[in-house]
């Protein structure tokens, strides 16, 4: 594994070093960190623009998930892989915005600009001509209304595995939760996503293009 998302996660960092050799020196040295972020900014980026569908509110989010992960780094031990670490700051800094966003329903109303959709990408992209990556795109911000109606604790387990492909075992690092529990999560989440879609194209028609 080289520079992939699964060699970052399993702890090899692009350049062949172990991460927790980098992680390690990254507690005394800022260049050392400069590496971790450029590793890990562009997929946190994306997981926080994903669960808001806002460019602004999501560099901040990333900007105060890599301020918060500097700070902790001394007291970071390796009980999780450092990915993991970061998605569960970032999770936690989305939560306390949705508690302290007071006008979310409206803002989820509005239309998403073109420049915003060429933002959401997939982690194992499929090579679609541009139109159909548009309606893909478009489907996600359908997709999204309805797992907004999720409860908290369903859109993150659903949002890690299906759209960052994270293992059960990483999510649950993510989380703080049992594996068995992360996979329960899930099951219900999906059922009721399910329903919520089906209720969906039956009011507006089409289907979700997601299954």
């Amino acid at each position: 594994m080289d520079g992939t998302l699964a060699g970052r996660f399993f702890g090899v960092s692009p350049d062949g070093r172990t991460e927790a050799n980098l992680v390690e020196r990254a507690k005394s040295d800022p260049e050392a960190f400069g590496e971790l972020y450029e590793t890990n900014y562009s997929r946190i980026l994306n997981y926080i623009y994903r669960r808001t569908l806002d460019v602004a509110v999501a560099e901040e989010l990333t900007s105060n998930t890599f301020f918060k992960a500097f700070r902790a780094l001394p007291k970071y031990r390796r009980h999780a892989p450092f990915a993991a670490w970061l998605y569960r700051i970032a999770t936690n800094e989305v939560r306390m915005h949705w508690r302290s966003e007071r006008k979310r329903r409206a803002r989820e109303q509005q239309p998403v600009g073109e420049r915003d959709l060429e933002r959401i990408y997939f982690t194992l992209p499929e090579l679609e001509a541009k139109q159909e990556r548009e309606e893909r795109m478009r489907a996600y911000c359908r997709l999204r209304q309805c797992l907004r109606r999720l409860p908290e604790r369903y859109q993150t387990v659903l949002m890690l595995r299906y759209f960052e492909a994270l293992s059960y075992d990483d999510i649950a690092q993510v989380v703080g939760k049992r594996v068995g529990t992360v996979k329960s999560l899930l099951h219900r989440g999906l059922k009721r996503l399910r329903r919520l879609l089906e209720e969906n194209d039956a009011t507006f028609g089409g289907s979700s293009h997601y299954q």
